[in-house]
């Protein structure tokens, strides 16, 4: 393994560990969203299938909340400021910027896989995409005018991307409980 290929690994293992602070807000959402579900499901008598929809709908919403806080609230508004319509200007620039390329990737994974779990609308593949580009572009909008990121179109190509790898994880896990 070359040296830049450790550096690589090096970064996403950081920036990972770095967003770890994060997880007991997703785990709160994920416990609120929870139990008003199980709640809910138990007052109105559902069982089975439903109530596992309500559990997708609680991780859902924890990884949003997560989400939320990974890509805007963790940073001081007025941090940052600069907006990049080069398409993968990012790629291929050292192993910092490759690693947030694939981070921006692996952040949107669980949005392909979370959002038809929840929807039984989002189970089409462009309606999964055409929902993470907007979710995506949203955010880049929202940093650009608080100044709490750079707003950068190789950011919402990668977040895409990762939505389309988390959509096909999600039907290839579907289709694999069907057989079972």
């Amino acid at each position: 393994m070359g040296q830049y290929t450790v550096n690589l690994i090096h970064y996403v293992i950081q920036d990972i560990a770095d967003v770890g602070k994060y997880f007991f807000a997703g785990l709160t959402a994920f416990l609120t969203v929870g139990i008003l579900a199980v709640i809910t499901a138990k007052v109105r008598g559902q069982v089975g299938s439903r109530r596992s929809s309500f559990f997708a709908a609680a991780v859902f919403a924890g990884y949003l909340c997560m989400l939320l806080f990974i890509t805007f609230l963790s940073r001081e508004p007025g941090s940052r400021d600069g907006i990049d319509w080069t398409p993968f200007g990012t790629l291929g620039s050292g192993p910092r910027g490759d690693a947030f390329v694939l981070e921006n990737v692996l952040l949107f994974l669980p949005f392909g896989v979370l959002l038809p779990s929840v929807s039984i609308k989002m189970r089409r593949f462009w309606n999964v995409l055409g929902m993470g580009c907007a979710v995506s572009l949203l955010i880049e909008v929202c940093q650009y005018f608080t100044k709490r990121g750079y707003a950068q179109l190789d950011d919402i190509l990668t977040n895409v991307l990762g939505t389309a790898l988390g959509y096909i994880f999600y039907i290839i896990f579907r289709r694999w409980i069907k057989k079972w």
